[in-house]
């Protein structure tokens, strides 16, 4: 999603959250538009350029449901989508954003390859925090402690939290509020060796469908870029981004596409290619 201007919507990568982080340029989420809301985006102009920060080499997901009240159809079946999407011709589109090259602004690679990842499991947490409007900080804290009580699985330099949340629940990003400025986001923040990596995906009144493009949209996107930097300018220890701070997936928002299964079919989103120097076309399959 792009940089927080609001665009709604290790050769040591061990010691990356803890060295990364404090980098030249501070962590703060990207933000995705309200599906079928807002401004226009600009087309598919500018490849996307790597900056010298960490991918997912092989991502694993974590779906989290913030408490009981998570719309039943995401409780039931987003497991089956991320279980789908991991390993899938859609994703193999992001195998071209590996990391074994030097940034654009002279930054050293990663040394890190894309290939397919995996869902570990759904976990759903009782709150610490039952406030009914959360920060992207409470979120954060929430999530750490519930991996060191060993409600969810330990964070990984691969693990991506996707965090769903009940009707009625409001993020406030800096007085940016979901559903009314933004749809969704993602994010990574310093925690011991590994780093934290979240969604976060607020109840906004979407058919499944879309939420299911708003996640493969938010998970792309963390997967080429774990960490978000704030501002137009992209900059270390972002990863992959054009010259102006979108990335993979927000020149492409709004172009969906069908991901077909032996027993269903999931609605994506198109993602940015430098491969053909477009949003991808055509309908993805996973075995």
């Amino acid at each position: 999603m792009a940089p927080v201007r609001l665009t709604v919507g290790l050769r040591g990568v061990l010691a990356l959250s803890l060295g990364l982080l404090a980098g030249s340029a501070a962590a703060a989420p990207h933000l995705m538009y309200l599906p079928g809301q807002g401004p226009a985006r600009p087309r598919a102009t500018g490849q996307m350029e790597y900056f010298g920060g960490p991918v997912f080499s092989k991502v694993v997901v974590v779906s989290v449901m913030w408490g009981p009240h998570v719309n039943a159809t995401v409780v039931s079946d987003i497991g089956g989508f991320f279980t789908a999407a991991t390993n899938s011709t859609w994703f193999d589109i992001t195998a071209q954003y590996g990391t074994n090259l030097t940034g654009v602004n002279g930054h050293a690679g990663t040394d890190q390859t894309i290939s397919r990842g995996s869902f570990l499991k759904q976990v759903v947490i009782t709150p610490h925090n039952t406030s009914k409007s959360l920060t992207d900080v409470a979120i954060q804290k929430e999530l750490k402690t519930q991996i060191k009580d060993k409600v969810l699985p330990a964070a990984t330099k691969n693990t991506v939290y996707m965090v769903y949340f009940p009707p009625g629940t409001t993020i406030n990003l800096d007085g940016s509020l979901s559903c009314q400025a933004f749809g969704a986001y993602h994010n990574g923040v310093s925690y011991k060796k590994s780093g934290l990596y979240y969604g976060v995906m607020p109840d906004c009144g979407y058919s499944f469908a879309t939420e299911t493009v708003v996640s493969s949209h938010e998970l792309a996107e963390a997967t080429t870029d774990n960490i978000p930097t704030p501002g137009s300018n992209p900059a270390y220890p972002q990863a992959w981004n054009n010259a102006e701070g979108y990335e993979i997936g927000d020149l492409c928002e709004g172009d969906d596409a069908t991901l077909t299964t032996s027993k269903t079919s999931y609605s994506v989103q198109q993602l940015f290619s430098n491969a053909v120097n477009s949003c991808t076309t055509g309908n993805y399959t996973s075995p």
